[in-house]
């Protein structure tokens, strides 16, 4: 962003803060400790974030081709999938651990 003159947005960042404190609120019988499905969430939210960027990348490759201002668009574009194949290895060992945990629980 600095690259392109680009400054990032304080109301969303504090938006996001704000979100994910009050995220922590919610009623799930961890009041004081994580729930195991935390971390599934947390992922996903990571999944949908970087799949997001993923297709602004692809997007804009094929709108201006693979490279705008010095910025490699190409190479954002395959580490967003990357970063999207391992989140998505961790996601589902993430629910698969929280799944069974709920099971041992009920």
């Amino acid at each position: 962003m600095d690259h392109l003159g680009v400054s990032p947005s304080k109301v969303k960042d504090g938006l996001g803060w704000t979100g994910e404190k009050l995220g922590r609120l919610k009623p799930n019988d961890h009041l004081l400790t994580r729930s195991p499905l935390s971390r599934v969430i947390e992922l996903e939210g990571l999944v949908v974030g970087v799949t997001g960027k993923g297709a602004l990348w692809h997007a804009l490759r094929t709108a201006i081709g693979d490279s705008i201002g010095g910025v490699d668009i190409a190479e954002l574009s395959a580490r967003a999938d990357s970063q999207c194949s391992r989140l998505e290895t961790l996601r589902r060992a993430a629910a698969a651990e929280a799944f069974a945990a709920a099971g041992t629980q009920a």
